[in-house]
């Protein structure tokens, strides 16, 4: 497929935006509240780290994804173990995605619905798009990002018009130091997601700019964030803000002029961008699979049994929402998640006493 120079970008904006945006906000105004413009900095600031190790780990051999080459680093029998770890991360992260985006549309829009219908629903639309293939979702994430990021700016304009900005002074005030360390660690869990990208090869190949093209989607989606937190924290206080599990549809609902009645319109965006998020995740979670049990040209069973799975998962879920919501803002699921983050470091170690054997072409165009 053709290469352009932020393709890449445009593909991990809105790969990671999806999440933080429709979960990330309610969990910081409980916790850290007014202090959580340093908790999603402090974060973001973190995450950059491990991106530095996994640009690092990509260029070792970019004409492949991580799971073909991480063998000639560690060893087959680490780098099975590790591959299966990854396999089962993201496939319980694909049923975390479906039953929050339907416990969302459950409370939201879908009462009357039954839960398991909608979890169906949800689950045969995201393994429809992975069936689309890489190359198709990276050509959609080039057309979404634009709009999405239109659409940030667009709301946020609305949302501002009423805002207390008196209760700025509290944002340096308060000296919730303890909470705000916490709340970053929770931010980091959300921010860091870079191993996801190692699978992009070979349709989109790292170079010696994927860092800078990452690190700046990053910062937008952290610009992102902090508009929508504070949109909520000025709008409603952190006592009102705490207690609504989606404040930024409650801020939708509370507008007026022509916010009012763009909420599908943006929820609508919002459902795009989780149908992509999980999409790419059963893409991941094939990939392993199929590297686990060598099995070629089989993706759509592999598709079909990873999102059966999720669905099941999701089902399993649903049973106890509150249950859900406590496990999925855990302090062992984030550091679970961090864990994650840290396979990348791991191999750039190993990777200092391989020889690389694959260079990146001189000629080749920065993804």
């Amino acid at each position: 497929m053709r290469n352009t120079p932020w393709q890449l970008f445009r593909f991990g904006f809105v790969y990671l935006n999806a999440i933080p945006t429709g979960f990330l906000i309610s969990p910081l105004l409980w916790n850290s509240a007014y202090l959580g413009w340093a908790a999603i900095l402090g974060g973001y600031a973190m995450s950059l780290i491990f991106l530095w190790f996994t640009v690092k780990l990509a260029l070792w051999d970019p004409q492949k994804p991580w799971i073909d080459f991480g063998s000639k680093l560690v060893s087959k029998w680490i780098h099975v173990p590790i591959v299966t770890l990854v396999f089962f991360w993201s496939i319980n992260y694909i049923g975390m995605d479906i039953e929050s985006f339907t416990l969302f549309f459950d409370t939201n829009y879908m009462r009357e619905t039954p839960q398991w219908f909608v979890l169906l629903i949800v689950g045969l639309v995201v393994m429809v798009t992975t069936r689309w293939g890489m190359e198709t979702m990276i050509y959609i994430s080039d057309g979404l990002f634009l709009v999405i990021v239109i659409a940030i700016v667009s709301m946020n304009m609305f949302f501002f018009k009423e805002a207390h900005f008196d209760m700025m002074i509290s944002t340096v005030r308060h000296h919730n130091y303890e909470s705000a360390v916490k709340d970053a660690l929770f931010c980091l869990s959300f921010f860091a997601e870079w191993i996801i990208f190692l699978f992009l090869a070979p349709y989109i190949q790292f170079n010696r700019k994927s860092f800078r093209n990452l690190a700046v989607a990053g910062i937008l989606v952290t610009i992102g964030i902090l508009l929508q937190w504070a949109s909520a924290l000025l709008n409603f206080g952190p006592y009102l803000g705490r207690e609504m599990q989606y404040p930024l549809v409650e801020l939708m609902r509370a507008a007026s002029g022509f916010l009012a009645n763009a909420d599908p319109l943006i929820i609508g965006l919002w459902s795009s961008s989780m149908f992509f998020h999980s999409a790419f995740l059963i893409h991941v979670s094939v990939s392993c699979l199929a590297k686990l049990f060598n099995l070629k040209q089989m993706d759509g069973p592999l598709i079909a049994i990873v999102g059966g799975t999720a669905i099941v998962i999701a089902y399993q879920y649903s049973q106890n929402p509150i249950r859900f919501l406590q496990d999925f803002n855990s302090f062992e699921m984030v550091m679970f998640f961090i864990l994650i983050e840290f396979i990348p470091v791991f191999y750039w170690i190993a990777s200092l006493f391989r020889k690389r054997k694959h260079k990146p072409k001189a000629n080749h165009k920065p993804a």
